[in-house]
């Protein structure tokens, strides 16, 4: 009879004994449903966006073919004239900025160019003046030939815009010690115009008289309505003095004797090419510009515009 307590372990053979076979591990199954879950929430955005660049692409194809063929079956020239006119008014605008802003750099009137710098804007000046010729080609081309069809007009304040561009120059102003006399209406004047166009023009006026003047120096700003003149217009004027009574009186400044020249005359802070270039944009604006020198002193810059350009 066996002792029922001998705890002692058997000697039988165990090599031979048989485990049951391990199966491999299984993720939970809520697990896989949530990823893929995801899975087709991924894949249903991508088709969305696919199907929405589709029907975007399908779309601009039906617009480039619709307008290709309003443009075919224009009966005459006018019309299609008719089509690009709002276009280029709408490509004109942002040009004229640059052009304003290039002017800016160029004259250094907000800080001194380097070499490469130098280089550099007037690269970008030639590019956009290029773009510019290429507009004005095309209103030919369309028969705009009106000068007041090349003007992208709208109503502003002609005082607010005589600041604001001033605005520019006030470290300029403070580190030379310049004197600035004003001269403004009591209300503010309101033109119909390029605005654009009369930045531009106003920064190569001040950059003109403020570069040239000498410290605590004399620069008289005026801006007034002309009386009796039909139909309306305004006077913009801006003298500089490096005293306050100059001796001498103005002598007119013939510009079209001096165009495309880099040379400054005495008491002029612009190249006389500059400011034929302002005459041209006043003249653009059906206004007249009359240049002054004033020997052993300064210059006088008369701008005179429509109420309405």
């Amino acid at each position: 009879m066996d002792d029922p307590m001998n705890l002692q372990p058997s000697t039988s053979d165990d090599s031979n004994t048989s485990f049951p076979e391990q199966e491999p591990y299984a993720p939970p199954l809520k697990k896989k449903t949530s990823e893929m879950g995801h899975m087709e929430a991924e894949l249903r955005l991508t088709l969305e966006e696919i199907a929405r660049l589709q029907n975007a692409l399908a779309e601009s194809n039906m617009k480039n073919t619709a307008l290709q063929a309003s443009i075919e079956s224009q009966p005459s020239r006018i019309e299609g004239a008719q089509i690009l006119k709002p276009v280029l008014q709408e490509l004109k605008q942002p040009i004229h900025t640059i052009q304003g802003y290039i002017d800016l750099l160029s004259n250094e009137s907000v800080g001194i160019l380097g070499t490469f710098q130098k280089r550099f804007v007037e690269r970008i000046s030639n590019s956009v003046n290029h773009l510019d010729e290429i507009l004005k080609n095309l209103e030919l081309e369309t028969g705009e030939i009106d000068d007041e069809n090349r003007i992208y007009s709208k109503d502003f304040s002609l005082t607010s815009v005589v600041e604001e561009t001033l605005m520019f120059y006030t470290e300029l102003l403070r580190t030379k010690m310049i004197i600035l006399k004003v001269e403004f209406e009591k209300d503010d004047i309101d033109i119909t115009g390029d605005q654009e166009i009369i930045e531009r023009m106003l920064n190569i006026v001040y950059t003109n008289c403020l570069t040239a003047v000498q410290e605590e120096g004399i620069v008289s700003l005026v801006l007034k309505r002309l009386q009796g003149k039909k139909p309306g217009q305004v006077l913009i004027s801006v003298q500089s003095c490096d005293h306050d009574s100059p001796k001498s009186k103005p002598l007119p400044v013939i510009l079209e004797e001096f165009r495309d020249l880099e040379i400054k005359l005495e008491g002029f802070g612009s190249p006389l090419k500059d400011l034929v270039k302002a005459k041209t944009l006043v003249e653009q604006m059906h206004g007249k510009m009359e240049i002054f020198s004033i020997p052993a002193s300064g210059s006088l810059i008369r701008v005179r515009l429509p109420v309405t350009s």
